[in-house]
């Protein structure tokens, strides 16, 4: 999702454009560490997800470490193959097929260009804290806000 430097600039506050490269560093920044402490994408990418062994579950389900996905690719006989997507309580899994040899490199396509309000502004919110401690404010924000909704829609590490 590309910045929108008026709706930043409002959320600190800020009147003036002088900022702008250094709110639009800290977005990049808040956007990939989203991505890294919960698998959520923010923009469209694609990225690998490797499988060691068979999932020891009847549906033979795979949870997908990046969030939300629109495809999932596998190969089945040497073939690449299209994976059924599964959502049970908003986390996306893949449905393996029962003739896959493990281990596998799963390919699969995350990110969408609209966010949920909370999580828009939870980046928000965290994009001002990183520009606020760059060092010429007097005071940083707290990242308790940003920490509680990593936790809630990540793998459990943040």
């Amino acid at each position: 999702m590309p910045i929108d430097y008026a709706k930043v600039r409002n959320w600190s506050r800020k009147g003036h454009t002088e900022d702008d490269p250094a709110l639009g560093i800290a977005w990049e920044a808040a956007k990939r560490e989203l991505e890294m402490r919960t698998g959520w994408c923010v923009d469209p990418v694609t990225r690998t997800q490797y499988v060691a062994a068979e999932p020891n579950n009847e549906e033979l389900l795979v949870r997908l470490e990046r969030q939300p996905a629109t495809a999932v690719t596998g190969l089945v006989n040497e073939e690449v193959t299209s994976l059924t997507l599964v959502t049970i309580n908003g986390i996306q899994y893949a449905k393996m097929d029962a003739d896959m040899e493990y281990p596998l490199v799963l390919t699969v396509t995350a990110g969408t260009n609209t966010l949920n309000p909370l999580l828009e502004m939870a980046l928000l919110q965290r994009t001002i804290q990183l520009e606020a401690s760059r060092g010429d404010d007097t005071m940083t924000l707290p990242g308790d806000y940003w920490d509680r909704i990593c936790r809630m829609l990540g793998k459990g590490i943040g």
